[in-house]
């Protein structure tokens, strides 16, 4: 694990792209919520145009995809994909060292109970990771937000019925609406028998955010994410411990990390677009999943073949995102492509533990 880390660090410093270790893949943008903070919904012929199995088949088998150690699957909602169990088979026989993990909304009990007992009898060697069930407050919150009744209590059933089949958790995402719940998701969570993990609010053109809804940056939310650490991570916080926690970057570290640049607006190392990448259901390659525009696009997989598009990266989008003029003030990027962007960028993280060390600060600071 360290040497992956430090080996994928230098690629990044000598701008080499020719091992992508990332890979997210919107499966369809059709979707049966109606999320407050999300106009994905909103999008006419959704799921009309979506890469078939075969084109899918076509593009996973490029050499650049040879040691990817996770896919991440989302949308809309990829459980609408009626041919889901296919496409995870494809990337699986394509990309066999690669972890699947997927977020899905839970609204179709029956419907994924089914198909993950397709996926797994179809593939039985396969490594699913993931699987993050939204809930977003309690019933009246989390169906205030998700814009349909009734969506609390299916994606409770949805939980229970394929608990026993892959790795679940309850994904939360923060919005102005249910910032104060999160302890609450939390010990709900817990009594499921898992745990509660935190997904970013994005700001491009597939989602309806306004300042008011990206909460972290309001005073007492490094208090949310110190407790959050504390009660999900394990790290040593003595002498001895310290050390450690600066030779092995422990995942709590690594996430105070994340959490503090975010609260504080500081400028992160990310990946995207060297050695991570995205693709959206009609065969659009960007960078992430962060900035969705058109100046983004680096080619469509129905005109070119990906390794094609790969290799004429524009030099002027990799720019931007190094300088990170994608981040701050233009919004908050999610954590599918940072999060991984800075476990892999030693020096950044133990350069700022280190400052934290010497001058006896909180790990995550009090904003303001």
């Amino acid at each position: 694990m360290i040497s992956r880390r430090y080996k994928n660090w230098l690629r990044y410093v000598f701008n080499r792209r020719d091992r992508i270790f990332g890979l997210r893949f919107t499966t369809t943008w059709k979707c049966n919520s109606k999320c407050i903070t999300c106009s994905i919904w909103q999008i006419k012929d959704a799921g009309k145009n979506d890469l078939s199995v075969d084109e899918i088949d076509k593009f996973s088998r490029s050499k650049y995809f040879r040691h990817v150690k996770y896919i991440t699957l989302s949308g809309g909602e990829p459980t609408l994909r009626g041919d889901l169990p296919e496409v995870i088979s494809v990337l699986h026989k394509n990309i066999p060292s690669a972890v699947i993990n997927m977020t899905t909304h839970g609204m179709n009990p029956e419907l994924e109970e089914e198909i993950f007992k397709k996926i797994l009898k179809d593939n039985p060697d396969i490594t699913i990771g993931l699987v993050g069930l939204s809930i977003n407050g309690p019933p009246e919150i989390h169906d205030e937000t998700r814009g349909i009744k009734g969506s609390f209590e299916k994606v409770v059933e949805t939980y229970h019925r394929i608990k026993d089949l892959v790795n679940c958790a309850v994904s939360f995402t923060f919005c102005k609406q249910n910032a104060k719940y999160f302890e609450w998701v939390q010990n709900f969570a817990e009594k499921l028998g898992t745990h509660a993990y935190i997904c970013w609010t994005v700001m491009n053109d597939r989602f309806r955010i306004t300042d008011e809804d990206l909460v972290f940056w309001q005073p007492g939310m490094e208090k949310v994410f110190r407790d959050y650490i504390k009660r999900r991570f394990d790290f040593q916080d003595n002498f001895k411990g310290k050390l450690k926690n600066l030779f092995y970057l422990p995942t709590g570290i690594t996430h105070s990390y994340l959490y503090d640049s975010i609260i504080h607006k500081r400028i992160m190392p990310c990946y995207a677009g060297r050695q991570i990448v995205h693709i959206d259901p009609e065969g659009d390659v960007y960078p992430c999943n962060f900035k969705l525009s058109p100046d983004r696009i680096l080619g469509n997989l129905r005109e070119k073949d990906f390794d094609e598009i790969w290799e004429k990266n524009p030099r002027r989008i990799l720019k931007e995102i190094k300088r990170g003029e994608c981040m701050y003030p233009n919004g908050l990027c999610g954590d599918s492509d940072i999060l991984p962007s800075v476990q892999n960028h030693p020096p950044a993280v133990i350069k700022w533990y280190l400052s934290k060390i010497i001058k006896r600060k909180d790990l995550i600071e009090k904003i303001g």
